[in-house]
């Protein structure tokens, strides 16, 4: 190799691969390489990206499969054995739960505890069933409320219903130590169910 540093091939920020530029199989070198390039980098046909319609710049929630944009419906599909008929790749890796909604079964993301005022923002009704709970004055917990292992958490409502919020206001149904773990499925079991309901100040989104 010559000893002129002018005519050495040089790193570029768009090497990515740490190849020099002009060299076998950087991306501009040309050859086995570039073609390899060139063909990972098509040019997206508008009929692909979105069948039967054209582009939108248009923000929606739209659903979408393997890439492309789908009308969504309102509110979620149900199986007939009541299981949302949901497909989620999660591809942020976000927690997912199941949750009861008037018998059927949901899915819902945990996003954590929010400090919000009920007064000013719209909230939707949550209810977990515990054995035991103490809140304090403020509405909060005093101590981790002791949950029936393996019940799930009871909504209100879904997307789609006037009542829905994505923040939730959690209400503590107190039952005995000979509950049935998942007897209660819905808003309306809850409060037909004659047992004791602490509505808390705590929030999830």
């Amino acid at each position: 190799m010559s000893g002129d540093e002018g005519e050495r091939p040089q790193l570029t920020v768009g090497s990515l691969l740490g190849v020099p530029l002009g060299t076998p199989g950087s991306p501009a070198g040309g050859g086995a390489g570039g073609e390899t390039a060139a063909a990972a980098s098509p040019t997206v046909a508008p009929e692909r990206a979105a069948p039967g319609q054209p582009l939108t710049a248009e923000e929606r929630p739209w659903s979408v499969a393997e890439g492309v944009l789908r009308e969504r419906g309102e509110g979620p599909q149900f199986l007939p054995d009541g299981l949302e008929a949901l497909t989620y790749e999660n591809v942020f890796g976000q927690s997912i739960e199941q949750v009861w909604f008037d018998g059927k079964l949901v899915y819902a993301l945990d996003l954590g505890a929010v400090d919000v005022e009920p007064e000013r923002v719209k909230v939707a009704q949550e209810y977990q069933i515990v054995h035991a709970v103490d809140l304090d004055e403020a509405g909060h917990p005093t101590a981790e409320p002791e949950t029936v292992p393996g019940q799930l958490n009871i909504y209100d409502s879904v997307p789609g219903m006037e009542k829905y919020s994505p923040i939730w206001q959690f209400n503590y149904v107190v039952v005995p130590a000979d509950y049935q773990t998942n007897a209660l499925r819905s808003e309306n079991d809850c409060l037909r169910s004659g047992y004791p309901i602490q509505r808390s100040r705590v929030f999830e989104n």
